[in-house]
Formats: C-alpha cells, sequence, structure tokens
C-alpha cells in the first residue's frame, strides 16, 4: 500500500498479518491530526498515519527498532511528521507533552500503559488498544480494562469498534479497541 519498511527480521519484529491494521491506520486519520504511538517499532502504525498526513510523536526504546523507525521516516518522505524518541513511552509523556487527537497502543500488554496512554489523549480524542485475549475473554478484558482505567482517571470511554487482527495461537486472539474517551 506505498509504504516502505527497512527492517532486518534477525533483530526486529514484522507480522505480516498485521497488514490490514497499519493500512487501516493510514485510512483511519485525517490531515494534521496529532497521534501517539505508543510502541512506534519501525513505524509500522507511524508511518501510514503520516503519508496520510497526522503528526506523529512515535516513541520507541529498543535502538535496533529506533534506528530502523528513523531511516523508514526518511524513506517513505514523512521525517518532517515524525517526531521520534528513543524512550520508555510512559517518560515522555511524563514531560508534558500536548494532548493528542489519538493514542496508538500497538502492543500486546499495552494495558499496563493506559494510565499514560490516557494522561497524554485530548478529551473526545480516540484510543487504539491492541491486546492478545483468551477466545473466552474476546473482546469482555480489553473492554473491562480500558473502561477500568477510565473511570481510576476520570473520564469516560465510548466504544467505536472492535475488531480480530488475528490469531496470535491456540486459543488466543490478537484484537484491537478503538474508543472516544471524554
Amino acid at each position: 500500500h506505498g509504504t516502505e519498511y527497512a527492517l532486518d527480521l534477525a533483530e526486529v519484529m514484522f507480522s505480516p498479518g498485521n497488514e490490514a491494521e497499519r493500512v487501516r491506520m493510514g485510512e483511519y486519520v485525517e490531515q494534521g491530526e496529532r497521534v501517539l504511538d505508543m510502541f512506534a517499532g519501525i513505524g509500522y502504525f507511524t508511518l501510514p498515519m503520516a503519508r496520510a498526513g497526522a503528526e506523529v510523536t512515535a516513541v520507541e526504546r529498543n535502538p535496533t527498532a529506533f534506528r530502523y523507525l528513523v531511516e523508514n521516516t526518511k524513506r517513505n518522505g514523512v521525517d518532517e511528521l515524525v517526531h521520534p524518541y528513543r524512550a520508555d513511552c510512559r517518560a515522555v509523556v511524563s514531560t508534558g507533552i500536548d494532548p493528542v487527537d489519538r493514542v496508538v497502543m500497538g502492543y500486546y500488554e499495552s494495558w499496563t500503559y493506559l494510565d499514560s496512554a490516557l494522561d497524554a489523549l485530548a478529551s473526545g480524542g480516540t484510543l487504539h488498544m491492541h491486546e492478545t485475549t483468551p477466545e473466552k475473554l474476546v473482546f469482555e478484558r480489553p473492554i473491562k480494562r480500558l473502561e477500568d482505567a477510565a473511570t481510576d482517571a476520570g473520564r469516560s470511554v465510548e466504544l467505536l469498534d472492535r475488531r480480530r487482527v488475528k490469531s496470535h495461537s491456540e486459543g488466543v486472539a490478537h484484537v484491537v479497541v478503538d474508543a472516544r474517551v471524554e
């Protein structure tokens, strides 16, 4: 779909099974939207969103993945729209970044970072939370985790969408929950 990724499969993760989700993120954002990609990797979601005109704060703490992230922003001509940080996403959020319109949490254990995601998200913003979930808890567990975190933060959640991205392993699904947070 026009996005180029440089990477070494021996050193960093790349899942062909996430292609539809990468494409969707590029189609979902709007020009000028401010996005925080909390677990940017080599730019899986960052690049399609920036190519669509979003301004993306891309955080990745793995030095090898970060090197490819920076290279890939140049390769795709979006280095002026992507602000890369090699850091823990909680540290970046705690510095007081301006509130963003959208937060992407493309890490299976992202629910453990929901407090930081909610701190970064402007009222009315959209959150995309990925999780691996046992089939018997799809979609109950990720939705409950999101709703509980929002309640703890004094915020409310409106579910927008929920999808199975792919099968992760036997009896476990990779899902994503999209929500508007007030």
